[in-house]
């Protein structure tokens, strides 16, 4: 690690919406280490899912104004044309959607849409491609059998299997799996989780892990990005978040993570001294109500120059009324905040 694999700097996305221009993503910075799984964790609405769209080319440049850049192997992919994005686009990077129902088609086998990802990027005979397609059911923990079924008569799980075979077909360097347990259950998603980090090690892949469960990012991944409102607003390692976060926002989010009696004292210790820091009560014991972050999300029908968490945030100031620049703490993280720490 610590060579990049894709660098998101200053991108910002706009598109029209039902009630006017959506001003989605503003200044997001985001960089990729070669070989890491990196969180990218936020609540519903942040942005996480029009980030990884904008990044593969996915998004309706006619009604879409974008701005920034995504370095890739040398290339800005926003700079790219639809033919050259299709050269990378599931090829060298690959993602894996939240929902395989809506993802698979009902019409045609499992195998024959593994088949068909890898027909677009490689040119193989028939035989070399039966072999392959049953090659990676396996590697996903599939009987080659399974390719002959349609995805309705698959469980959640195996269906996204599936589309984990069909993202790897081509080897690709980075991967982006977009709440890709989301829709499964508990054991279901620890195997699927455990499958990525085993894939990732095997086959090299760097991973852009996206969800709203931060217990998930805190397991999994190397780094974690917390997304709020269109802007990353903190980076670290996840020890570093859970123990010290900078951003009162990431504060909060783990305040809300509920914790029983018999937790590992340490780590109770540290949650009490992280929502203390963030102004907000919090026990370790589940025999009462969890705390939440007060107030809603902004809608972002408007350019804003302001920190956009400043209305929910128990260290807000008058400083709070310019956006607080992105800094670098200790080479470590970084941070969007005015007063990192609770520090004046």
């Amino acid at each position: 690690m610590g060579t990049e694999c894709l660098s998101v700097e200053n991108l910002s996305c706009d598109f029209l919406g039902a009630e006017g221009i959506v001003y989605a993503l503003s200044g997001v910075n985001l960089k990729l280490n070669k070989g890491e799984i990196h969180g990218l964790v936020g609540e519903s609405g942040c942005g996480k899912s029009v980030t990884s769209r904008v990044i593969l080319g996915l998004v309706d440049r006619k009604h879409t104004r974008l701005g920034g850049a995504v370095q890739f192997d040398g290339k800005n992919l926003l700079a790219l044309g639809e033919k050259e994005l299709r050269a990378i686009r599931g090829n060298r990077i690959s993602m894996i959607f939240q929902d395989p129902v809506n993802s698979l088609s009902p019409l045609q086998t499992a195998g024959f849409q593994i088949d068909e990802a890898i027909s677009n990027h490689q040119a193989l005979s028939k035989a070399e491609l039966r072999g392959r397609v049953a090659s990676l059911l396996e590697k996903v923990g599939l009987h080659p059998g399974i390719a002959k079924q349609y995805p309705f008569e698959l469980s959640g799980g195996m269906q996204q299997r599936v589309m984990i075979a069909q993202a790897i077909s081509s080897n690709p360097e980075l991967l982006i799996a977009d709440e890709a347990t989301t829709a499964l259950d508990l054991t279901i998603q620890a195997q699927v989780l455990n499958l990525l980090k085993t894939l990732q090690k095997e086959l090299s892949l760097t991973v852009l892990l996206i969800t709203h469960n931060f217990a998930v990012v805190t397991e999994n991944c190397d780094r974690v990005s917390v997304m709020y409102a269109g802007r990353i607003v903190e980076t670290a390692t996840p020890r570093l978040l859970v123990e010290s976060a900078a951003h009162p926002y990431t504060h909060a989010l783990i305040s809300c993570i509920p914790r029983n009696k018999s937790a590992n004292k340490s780590a109770n210790k540290s949650a009490n001294k992280s929502a203390n820091k963030c102004g907000i009560e919090f026990s370790p014991n589940v025999d009462r109500q969890l705390p939440v972050i007060p107030g809603s999300p902004p809608r972002l029908y408007k350019p804003t120059h302001n920190c956009l968490f400043a209305p929910r945030c128990p260290r807000s100031d008058e400083a709070c009324n310019t956006m607080p620049p992105l800094t670098v703490i200790d080479g470590e993280r970084s941070v969007c905040c005015h007063h990192p720490f609770g520090g004046a």
